[in-house]
């Protein structure tokens, strides 16, 4: 996506502020622009008065719906000049960042802001994203931004048995829908690792929840908080009031019932290193975002955990349905855990809230989101989506013993295929702008790597295809491929000390074309010296293993004996220091591939030639028993 940037500034002290009608602000958009003075053309309490009643769920509000819209087309205009000329957006911008870093400008619901012709500025329109976020400005930004390889997701629902702040019951929350959602998005992955339920807990129960997974060195990266939002409020200091988070608590039922308040989520978040901290908050709550008084720096949990270093916090500014955070649950995840862009994701929210408003009221107003992306953000999650597509083909294929042959998995394998096309497309143009830059030798080499895996998953998507459904993809398979070498070489030759690319490009070479040529043998040598080189240099590797595993396979069965002899040695060690890190993946991956010879190469159309081990079906056999 384009981003353009909006940001705001004034003098004094910026973590506390009223919003005041007529008051003066700095106002910068784009890079190289001037700044331009622009002031507020309401207070906090003219906005209150317009849309506070409005935007609320069962006050008995005596309003028709089109009163209530009317209000908010009035809110509209009254804020456009407060904002920058949507005239002067580049026509290829796509998502506005908006740092409000003036504290008390949150107040302002910027998202609810309508275009000419009265339709919501920042949904997609024409199968084109229009998106905003919010930041504001901090002294360090202590999460990396870094999109977690392994998720680790905190689901935490919980429900209060004493009553609210007007001494009503607090009505049950949709808990069972989300978890569903949550764990349809990860079915590709381990659920039972990589997913804790925490049941009605209270707000100390959450806090040890997280404090035992850091002390486990198994962090959460996504919490996702399902609870009510509940009024704060102190008779002896009536100025001290705000929205928390009603945790079920553990105090007598005839105590009056005190919520979390933004200040404990921060000291909470606070409390954990930059490298503990999660990647995604989500707070499903009424009024999370809600800044309602503006003397206070905490202002509430969605903005406090985002000044705490999350890089993003998503959450809801007014009341939020319980229909609109079943939708913003299931669509959110569905969707993160694809590898698609998080801004497009919460964009295709705020769009599909606002289409079906007869169901979410004005969620797709209440909808606010505090991101901070790194630099490099498009080009991880085109890394993120590679392994996905991993971790649903080697779904794919745990599913094959199990009679695979519904619509589901069809699906399965066209989405798959949709996603990797669309990888090659943009990895393709990066590799194109990486090749002639000498600086970029690691960035060349990781796209040109992940260009070859992505064309051999794609060669394997196919050919699961036609073995699960009967369909001939031979062509294809043989097409793709082709490509995958092709990256692969690039890389190789750019960097000979790079084994992992060099023994893909050497393992494709002879499946595609058959034996090693004399000239082509001196790859098979380089491979091989990088290997050993790096296993001298850290005797504890494991991957160089699974290089020399598939490198040996490659050579001539005239020194059969002696090759075996050192595959079988290869094996043991990248089982053994496998294991002894606790890590398993190089003995799948390793696993995989040779299993790929043995019920994918062997068939009609590719070249492996008899004198190789690689074409040995009663070795190969055993080489993965030994790491299976």
């Amino acid at each position: 996506m384009q981003s353009d940037k909006v940001e705001y500034i004034r003098f004094d002290t910026l973590e506390t502020g009223i919003l005041m009608g007529g008051k003066p602000y700095l106002l910068s958009h784009g890079t190289h622009n001037s700044y331009l003075e622009v002031r507020t053309p309401l207070s906090q309490m003219d906005l209150l008065n317009e849309l506070g009643e409005q935007l609320r769920y069962d006050n008995g509000s005596d309003a028709s719906e089109e009163e209530k819209w009317k209000a908010i087309q009035n809110f509209s205009d009254r804020i456009h000049s407060f904002f920058i000329d949507f005239d002067s957006i580049p026509e290829k911008t796509s998502h506005l960042e908006v740092f409000l870093n003036p504290s008390e400008l949150a107040l302002i619901p910027f998202e609810l802001m309508l275009n000419k012709q009265g339709i919501p500025r920042f949904i997609k329109k024409e199968e084109e994203h229009f998106v905003i976020t919010r930041n504001f400005r901090r002294d360090e930004i202590r999460h990396s931004g870094e999109i977690p390889e392994k998720p680790r997701v905190l689901y935490v629902h919980t429900k209060p048995t004493h009553k609210n702040y007007v001494n009503l019951p607090f009505p049950d929350v949709p808990h069972k829908n989300h978890e569903q959602s949550i764990k349809y998005a990860m079915k590709y992955m381990d659920i039972e690792k990589q997913l804790t339920v925490l049941a009605n807990p209270s707000f100390e129960k959450f806090k040890t929840c997280i404090a035992e997974a850091v002390d486990e060195k198994r962090p959460y990266t996504h919490i996702h908080i399902l609870a009510h939002g509940s009024l704060i409020f102190d008779y002896k200091k009536p100025s001290n009031f705000e929205y928390g988070i009603a945790f079920y608590s553990e105090a007598p039922l005839d105590t009056a019932y005190q919520a979390t308040s933004a200040q404990e989520i921060r000291a909470l978040f606070d409390s954990l290193s930059n490298e503990d901290l999660p990647y995604l908050v989500n707070y499903m709550i009424c009024d999370g975002a809600n800044f309602t008084n503006g003397f206070k720096p905490n202002r509430n949990p969605v903005q406090a955990t985002f000044s705490a270093g999350v890089p993003i916090v998503i959450g809801s500014q007014f009341p939020l349905s319980m229909n609109g955070s079943n939708l913003i649950t299931k669509n959110l995840y569905k969707h993160l855990f694809r590898g698609d862009d998080c801004r497009e994701i919460l964009g295709d929210i705020r769009t599909a809230l606002y289409t079906n408003k007869q169901d979410y009221g004005h969620d797709w107003i209440s909808l606010v989101n505090y991101v901070e992306l790194p630099v490099d953000y498009e080009f991880q999650l085109l890394k993120q989506k590679t392994a996905l597509q991993l971790a649903i083909l080697n779904h794919i294929r745990d599913k094959a013993a199990q009679n695979l042959n519904d619509s589901e998995d069809r699906d399965d394998f066209i989405m798959v295929k949709v996603q990797i096309e669309q990888t090659i497309d943009v990895l393709s143009q990066q590799a194109k702008d990486l090749e002639d830059k000498a600086a970029s030798q690691s960035d060349f080499l990781e796209s040109n790597g992940l260009l070859g895996s992505a064309y051999k998953r794609l060669a394997e998507v196919e050919w699961k295809e036609a073995t699960e459904f009967g369909d001939d993809t031979s062509v294809k398979q043989q097409e793709y491929l082709e490509q995958a070498k092709i990256w692969y070489k690039k890389a190789a030759d750019r960097n000979q000390s790079h084994h992992w690319s060099l023994i893909q490009y050497l393992s494709l070479k002879t499946i595609l074309d058959g034996a090693l040529n004399e000239l082509e043998m001196d790859y098979w040598y380089a491979t091989r010296s990088a290997a050993l080189f790096e296993i001298n240099k850290n005797p504890g590797s494991i991957w160089p293993y699974g290089t020399l595993i598939e490198l040996y396979l490659l050579s001539p069965k005239k020194n059969a004996e002696e090759a075996k002899k050192n595959i079988l040695g290869y094996v043991d060690m990248l089982v053994t220091n496998s294991k002894s890190e606790g890590n398993l993946e190089p003995i799948t991956s390793t696993n995989a591939q040779i299993t790929r010879y043995t019920k994918w190469w062997n068939q009609e159309g590719f070249k492996i030639p008899n004198h190789l081990l690689a074409a040995d079906q009663k070795f190969l056999e055993k080489v993965i028993e030994g790491l299976s």
